[in-house]
């Protein structure tokens, strides 16, 4: 196969009138003064001819570089974006809820990496975890932020009322509760500076549930509230009334708020309700037995909840599954606590379901059918919590232990004591950080000594 040589004189044979096509008298000057002056005829700036090869390395080559300048453009912004709602920026892993944290946790045997001290006690709720610092809320209302790889306090602000629930991180604030129906909204980057305020009818516990722009809380006034993270200003015409008291976390998952409400024993039925997170209509409603509620959790379409926190009788505290977009049940029936006592969730991961309860066992039941499938004493009385990362599952126990169960084989690894009884952990980076009810805040790591059992110096 031959190859044609683009020349002048092939041009010029190529546009000359054949004898039976009439042109305008001079065309074939005009057409050839005009080849003579185009910009592929002109000397190169490094004075030789540009050639079509090597204009065409080098517009590649001009590609490239762009490519690369995008990629680099790309790379800074998502080094430099704001944290979003997920993992250990709010409580137990996410709007969902899960329990799963991103890990890695501690290698080998359990040591204290560091322990600091707070203003007051720290409840159930997790520390949330972002760029290098732990934050976290507590009973004498300050807010506290903490060098993750060193413990030493950055900044400290008082809210001026006790806060009883988790903070949540989101786009450079900080968002918390406290007890006088106040959420705060603090800057992260200026030592915690107020930015803005909004003044619920209640009692705030529960950890807000970000997702976008919108934080969702529930308050002990029995209402929800969908508050802009930017300026604080409610996204619905008013808060949206639930059957009762809210105080516990809430959920958000698929454009869906799940709240359990309810009063204490003896004043009518605990509640689950699923709302819409763009207008607050009520998508669905189940009742419970009488008290409060978990914190719900979504996983794979389904919702977990356990009921009667609050009740003392020995026939009122079940672990349920409803289907997340209509609320029917998942289950058969509910999973009833062996011992009557009340359960929480822990996580809900790899088609377990793994529920800590008061009376001091671990209960691990198959989420496709509710039926139980092993249990493990973990030492707790009152409000056992647990964070799962790659098989292991850490529970947190009023036995002021941290505890480290192997999923596979149901075995613990190790057991470590902490200054208090440990909040619900935040599993990141190769450390285990808790708050605990006597004002500390513990991180643990990985001694890489062979695994085993630890206790506090």
């Amino acid at each position: 196969m031959s190859t044609m040589r683009l020349t002048d004189d092939a041009i010029r044979a190529a546009l000359t009138p054949a004898v039976d096509v009439r042109a305008p008298a001079g065309l074939a000057d005009e057409i050839q003064a005009a080849i003579e002056t185009t910009p592929q005829r002109r000397r190169a700036i490094l004075a030789w001819p540009a050639s079509r090869r090597l204009s065409l390395v080098l517009q590649l080559v001009l590609v490239g570089l762009l490519l690369l300048a995008l990629i680099g453009v790309l790379l800074f912004a998502g080094s430099h974006r704001p944290p979003v709602p997920g993992l250990v920026s709010t409580y137990h892993g996410g709007p969902e809820r899960t329990g799963v944290m991103p890990g890695p946790g501690p290698a080998g045997s359990p040591k204290r990496e560091w322990e600091a001290s707070v203003k007051g006690p720290i409840g159930a709720w997790s520390p949330a975890v972002v760029d290098g610092t732990v934050y976290t809320g507590d009973e004498s209302g300050y807010v506290s932020a903490i060098a993750e790889t060193t413990g030493v306090l950055r900044w400290q602000v008082d809210v001026g009322a006790p806060i009883n629930s988790g903070v949540s991180i989101v786009s450079g604030l900080l968002l918390a509760g406290d007890d006088n129906g106040a959420i705060h909204a603090l800057d992260v980057t200026r030592q915690g500076a107020q930015v803005w305020t909004y003044q619920a009818g209640g009692p705030v516990h529960s950890s807000a549930a970000v997702v976008e722009d919108v934080a969702y809380f529930g308050s002990l006034d029995g209402h929800l509230y969908a508050l802009d993270v930017a300026t604080g200003k409610l996204r619905w015409p008013a808060p949206i009334a639930t059957p009762g008291p809210i105080s516990r976390a809430i959920a958000v998952a698929n454009g869906v708020i799940y709240v359990g409400s309810g009063n204490g024993a003896g004043s009518g039925p605990g509640m689950l309700g699923a709302y819409d997170t763009k207008t607050g209509a009520l998508l669905w409603s189940v009742p419970l037995e009488p008290g409060n509620t978990s914190t719900p959790t979504i996983v794979d379409g389904r919702v977990f909840v356990a009921g009667g926190l609050d009740s003392t009788t020995s026939t009122s505290h079940h672990l349920y599954a409803f289907d997340a977009a209509t609320g029917r049940p998942a289950w058969a029936v509910p999973l009833a606590a062996p011992s009557g006592k009340a359960i929480l969730l822990g996580a809900v991961t790899g088609g377990q379901v793994f529920a800590p309860s008061v009376d001091g066992l671990l209960y691990v039941v198959d989420a496709s059918t509710g039926s139980l499938a092993w249990t493990r004493p973990i030492g707790a009385s009152l409000s056992p919590n647990a964070g799962f990362v790659a098989g292991v599952l850490y529970v947190t126990s009023d036995d002021r232990k941290v505890h480290a169960i192997d999923i596979s084989t149901h075995a613990e690894l190790w057991a470590f004591a902490v200054t208090g009884t440990p909040s619900a952990p935040a599993v990141i980076d190769g450390r285990i950080i808790v708050g605990t009810s006597l004002g500390k805040v513990v991180s643990i790591v990985g001694s890489g000594d062979p695994l085993g059992s630890a206790t506090a110096p």
